[in-house]
């Protein structure tokens, strides 16, 4: 996942800095989520990581913008970040994500169903034709396969690894940047902004209850009430912006 940072401010004598959390157009029409919150220097959230000896082929870490953030992470493709010199210190944060791991949608678990006939087919064909060595060479999994969602009728919302990726998101960001987030929570210093899919705006209530815990006086982790911000997927021109711009739609 990328992180876009606005470009790098300056902070005048006695000037308070402020974190603003928002949403940006995502690059591809899917549902984005975008949190801006008060920064100077654009650098990612991850330390660098270690010299690894090549390893087999892992599909998960090659499935572009639905790569899971927990994937992601333990990628030898991780960026370090840059040191900031002791000269300067964060004032500025805009951060673009997207959404948590979801469930498949409910055109995905229809191919799914399709799918796992289309397997149980071939197993057959395997079993009743002459070469019984063609059988052998199908694999274990394959045989009885079905598909965990078999039966659903809705989907795509966020599951329990999205929200725990986009909680422990948070903490990574407030780790990160210590000093943005002392100051107390307003909903016009934090602004938390999502489209209107209900796993965008859930991964934005995952992130601020990560982004805001201990700052409030609810439950066991002292958490507080926080606002998220959606516009109409009809006038939402800057998030959902291909859902109403005729020129993208014709490009």
């Amino acid at each position: 996942k990328k992180t876009r940072t606005s470009p790098l401010p300056t902070e005048s004598e006695g000037q308070r800095s402020k974190s603003r959390l928002a949403m940006a157009p995502p690059a591809t029409p899917l549902p984005f989520l975008v949190l801006l919150a008060t920064l100077l220097a654009a650098a990612p959230l991850l330390p660098p990581a270690a010299a690894a000896e090549p390893e087999a082929f892992d599909v998960r870490r090659h499935l572009s913008t639905v790569t899971r953030y927990d994937v992601s992470r333990a990628s030898n493709s991780v960026v370090s970040a840059p040191a900031i010199s002791d000269e300067c210190r964060v004032i500025h944060l805009n951060l673009v994500a997207r959404h948590g791991t979801r469930a498949p949608t409910k055109k995905r678990i229809k191919e799914l169903d399709r799918l796992a006939v289309r397997l149980g087919t071939l197993v057959d064909e395997a079993k009743q034709g002459p070469d019984t060595a063609s059988l052998k060479k199908i694999p274990s999994w394959m045989k009885g396969w079905e598909s965990r969602w078999k039966g659903r009728v809705k989907g795509g919302e966020l599951v329990s690894e999205g929200e725990e990726e986009l909680f422990n998101f948070a903490n990574r960001v407030k780790e990160r940047f210590q000093d943005l987030f002392d100051e107390e929570y307003h909903p016009d210093v934090y602004s938390i902004r999502a489209t209107q899919v209900p796993r965008a705006s859930a991964s934005a209530v995952a992130f601020g209850l990560g982004l805001l815990s201990g700052k409030g006086k609810l439950g066991a982790g002292n958490n507080r009430a926080f606002s998220v911000l959606s516009e109409s997927r009809a006038s939402d021109i800057c998030l959902r912006f291909f859902d109403s711009c005729k020129t993208y739609k014709v490009l």
